[in-house]
């Protein structure tokens, strides 16, 4: 599997779009109305969604390691949730769709030509306006920021006809659902790759787990910094899943339960650090 930092990628979006949001520009009605997964499209290796209510203070830890103080917090009294794709083949890159309300002037002057910006029109988007660099392609609208992160193979084609034309992902019912209403204090993150991902979440890249995929929640504990969290793995079969209880259990503490081959894992604890720690695993 190819390896990459996510938030190096992330870098060069975060601080072009929250720099944009920092101006006080008249926004435009959207031109294109379109779902966050449907965007993000299909066959990513992991999904995520992530409400900025009940969690700005992990958001604004991640951000201001690359941007002011200042910024992070305009950017994120502007948006409403963050969605992302992670990708490993066949190019590393990452879709990001952030909902909210953005202005839309002047884009031509923050993505100069001078700072590596190229302006292009999309033809899929009924020659629409986007602007690429060396390390991202950005989209805006006024309700809705589309960001592809990553290098000079990423396929730039296809996440412009995503936009245009959103092809929804299949992501497990409560997932669904957390992705539309947005559900506050809650991260979602769906793994449908299995073990390759999972192996490098838990720390385990020497055993070979048999998951099929992974599903996880986080919700912000009340008066606190830490998360509560609840998990579904689905093994290939009964076997394979008291197999992968026991290897859990060693990296995760909470309750157990297996269930034919699902195991479930609920209230298990997690620090806000931990978690910054786990994302990073996840998005490089």
């Amino acid at each position: 599997m190819q390896k990459f930092s996510f938030f190096k990628l992330l870098k060069a979006g975060i601080i072009t779009v929250a720099v944009m949001l920092a101006s006080s520009c008249v926004s435009r009605p959207p031109e294109y109305e379109g779902q966050a997964l449907g965007a993000i499209g299909t066959g990513a290796d992991v999904y995520i969604c992530m409400p900025v209510s009940g969690n700005q203070s992990l958001l604004k830890a991640v951000l201001t390691r690359f941007v002011p103080e200042k910024t992070a917090d305009q950017y994120l009294t502007r948006t409403s949730v963050l969605y992302a794709g992670v990708y490993y083949t066949p190019a590393a890159s990452v879709r990001i769709v952030s909902v909210g309300s953005y202005p839309a002037g002047f884009s031509g002057f923050l993505f100069s030509q001078k700072n590596g910006w190229q302006k292009c029109i999309a033809a899929p988007l009924n020659n629409h306006v986007y602007y690429a660099s060396a390390t991202a392609d950005i989209v805006l609208q006024s309700k809705t920021a589309f960001a592809l992160l990553g290098n000079k193979n990423r396929d730039t084609a296809a996440f412009l006809q995503r936009i245009a034309e959103p092809q929804m992902p299949v992501v497990p019912p409560r997932f669904q659902t957390l992705a539309e209403t947005g559900e506050a204090d809650t991260i979602a993150v769906y793994i449908p790759s299995g073990s390759r991902t999972a192996d490098s979440l838990f720390g385990l890249q020497d055993i070979e787990l048999p998951i099929q995929s992974a599903q996880l929640y986080l919700k912000k504990q009340s008066g606190s910094s830490a998360y509560r969290a609840s998990a579904v793995f689905e093994a290939s079969n009964t076997r394979a899943a008291l197999v992968l209880r026991v290897l859990l259990g060693a990296v995760l503490k909470g309750h157990f339960s297996v269930q034919g081959a699902s195991v479930f894992v609920e209230n298990a604890d997690i620090s806000e650090t931990e978690l910054i720690q786990l994302l990073q695993s996840i998005m490089k």
